[in-house]
C-alpha cells in the first residue's frame, strides 16, 4: 500500500502556523505506526527548497520515495508573467497533483494545495475562517473598479474566485474530510453541503512532553516582564481581539493594578511593527505602552515559563478551528479567559473563564487578582489538556487512510 502525503506546509508560510504543526505532529506519528507494516510504504511530495523531512523523525527502516514539484512560486525568479498567468489558472482549473496517481491514498493538510481527483484522499481542515470573515481577509474589486485601476480590479476578482473555487473542488474531490473539531465539522457541512457520511472528525492534540531545554536568549531575557502580568499567546488576525485585552488591561492599570501585558507571537516584535492596524493604534495609543510587552516569537521554554507564570492567558477570539493556545495553557496550569463560541468550548470545557466583552475580561481578571484560582482546579484543567494527544489524532486519521484502501 503506498500513502502518499504533501510535505510542503512544511516548506511554506504554514511552517510555523497551525497547518504546519498538525502536519508535523500527525505525520511524524503516522510513520510510526506504518513502520510496524511491511507492506506500506510513503510518497512524500515535496518542493524543490528545503528538506521538509528535517522537520521529522522518520523511522529507519520506513520505505519511502519522493516526488519534487518544482519551486515554491515566490521563490521562481525566472518565471515570466506569461508562466505565473499559466501557473494560476493550471492551480485553479488543472487536475491538482496528477502523480498523486501512483499512490493508493493521499494525505492532504492543506486544501489551497490541491486534492487529486485520481486517487482517494483524506483532506484534513482546520477551519472556514477565510470564508466566515471574507471581509477581514480579501479585498474588495469595487474600490479598483472605481479608480479604473483595470488590471488591479482583475486581479482581485481572481483572488477570490481563486480561493472560493479551490475550496469548493477540494471539498468536493476529497474522500473524507477529517476536521479538527466538532464545530468546524459542522460549519462545513452547513456552508458547503457535504455529506455527513465523509465528514469526520479527529481532535487535535497538545504536546505533553517538557519543553526542549534551551537556553533562554538574552535578548528576551531582557525583556521579560518585571510585574504581574497577562499573557497573550497567538497570531494577529483580526477574530482574535486582542484590542478587547488591551482595553481591560487599560482599565485595570486605571484602577490601579500595577500589572503588566506580555504579547507573544511573531507578529510582536515591536509596538510599532504589528501588522493588525487595529492592535498597533491600541498599543500605541495605550496610556500604560510602557507596561505592555512584546517579545515577538519565542522558544518552547521561554513560553512554557510564561504560562506558569502568568496571572491568566487572555485569548479573546472571535472563532477558532480548534485552540491550541488553550491547551498549551492549561498544561501549564494557567488559567485561561476566552470568548465562548465555535470550537472554544470543546477545548476549554469547564475550566475556562468565558467573558463576553473587555469588560467581562476585567472583571475575571480582578477575581484572580484578589483570589487566585486554587491548585486543585488548575490540576484539573490539566488533567482535562491531557486528553487531547497528538497519539489519538495520528491514530484516528491513519486507521482512517487504511480504511480507504
Amino acid at each position: 500500500m503506498k500513502i502518499g502525503v504533501d510535505l510542503r506546509p512544511l516548506q511554506n508560510g504554514h511552517k510555523y502556523r497551525g497547518i504546519g504543526e498538525v502536519a508535523k505532529q500527525v505525520t511524524n506519528r503516522i510513520l510510526v505506526l506504518a513502520a510496524k507494516e511491511k507492506d506500506v510504504e510513503f510518497v512524500f511530495f515535496e518542493n524543490d527548497e528545503d528538506d521538509p523531512k528535517e522537520l521529522l523523525d522518520v523511522p529507519k527502516s520506513l520505505k519511502y520515495s519522493v516526488v519534487k514539484l518544482g519551486p515554491m512560486a515566490e521563490n521562481d525568479t525566472n518565471a515570466t508573467k506569461g508562466q505565473k498567468l499559466r501557473r494560476n489558472l493550471t492551480e485553479v482549473y488543472g487536475n491538482p497533483l496528477k502523480q498523486a496517481g501512483m499512490c493508493d491514498v493521499f494525505l492532504q493538510y492543506d486544501y489551497a494545495a490541491g486534492v487529486p481527483k485520481n486517487t482517494k484522499t483524506l483532506l484534513v481542515k482546520h477551519d472556514l475562517i477565510p470564508y466566515l470573515f471574507w471581509d477581514r481577509y480579501f479585498e474588495s474589486a469595487w474600490v479598483p473598479f472605481k479608480n479604473r485601476a483595470v488590471r488591479t480590479t482583475l486581479r482581485t476578482i481572481f483572488a477570490n474566485h481563486k480561493f472560493t473555487y479551490q475550496l469548493r473542488r477540494a471539498l468536493k474531490n476529497a474522500h473524507v474530510i477529517m476536521s479538527v473539531s466538532e464545530n468546524t465539522k459542522k460549519d462545513i457541512e452547513k456552508y458547503f453541503g457535504v455529506n455527513s457520511k465523509k465528514s469526520k472528525v479527529a481532535l487535535l492534540g497538545v504536546d505533553v512532553k517538557p519543553a526542549k531545554t534551551n537556553d533562554i536568549s538574552p535578548e528576551i531575557k531582557e525583556k521579560l516582564p518585571t510585574k504581574p502580568y497577562l499573557l497573550w499567546v497567538g497570531a494577529g488576525d483580526a477574530r482574535r481581539r486582542l484590542d478587547d485585552a488591551i482595553a481591560a488591561f487599560n482599565n485595570l492599570k486605571a484602577a490601579g493594578r500595577d500589572i503588566q501585558l506580555v504579547l507573544v507571537g511573531e507578529n510582536y516584535k515591536a509596538p510599532e511593527k504589528i501588522p493588525n492596524v487595529v492592535v498597533r493604534n491600541a498599543v500605541l495609543g495605550s496610556s500604560y505602552k510602557k507596561d505592555i510587552v512584546t517579545l515577538g516569537y519565542v522558544d518552547d521554554v521561554t513560553k512554557q515559563k510564561l504560562f506558569r507564570e502568568a496571572i491568566a492567558f487572555v485569548f479573546p477570539t472571535k472563532y477558532e478551528g480548534f485552540g491550541i493556545p488553550v491547551l498549551e495553557a492549561m498544561l501549564m496550569e494557567c488559567p485561561i479567559i476566552v470568548y465562548k463560541n465555535s470550537s472554544v468550548p470543546e477545548v476549554g470545557g469547564e475550566y475556562a473563564l468565558y467573558a463576553k466583552d473587555w469588560n467581562d475580561i476585567k472583571e475575571h481578571v480582578e477575581k484572580l487578582l484578589d483570589h487566585p484560582m486554587s491548585q486543585q482546579r488548575k490540576h484539573a484543567a490539566k488533567k482535562h489538556a491531557e486528553q487531547f494527544t497528538w497519539d489519538k489524532t495520528a491514530k484516528v486519521i491513519y486507521d482512517e487512510l487504511l480504511s480507504l484502501k
